[in-house]
């Protein structure tokens, strides 16, 4: 079975059309929504490969900005205020 990698991808997109669109394929990947344009997951080498392209696919160049880190949140995060969404990750077993 291969090894999963904790992952880490934040953006700030101008148009909201690609923003949206990022998001739900970021999604589709498998990653889970941390805040507004913070994504996190679990991911196979490929599907980190995946998520790099599709990225590289919809930044405008001259607008957006992202970034990808590999991370451990599930083990160095510490979380503060409104944390309502977090009940996802618990059933999952991740904190």
């Amino acid at each position: 079975m291969a090894k999963t990698t904790e992952v880490l991808v934040a953006y700030d997109i101008e148009n909201n059309k690609t923003r949206t669109r990022l998001y739900n394929q970021l999604k589709d990947v498998g990653m889970i929504p941390v805040q507004k344009s913070v994504m996190w997951g679990r991911l196979l080498p490929a599907d980190i490969k995946l998520a790099k392209r599709i990225l590289a696919s919809e930044i405008d160049q001259d607008t957006d900005k992202a970034f990808v880190l590999v991370s451990k949140l599930s083990e160095n995060a510490k979380f503060y205020g409104l944390t309502p969404d977090f009940e996802e990750y618990d059933d999952l077993g991740i904190f």
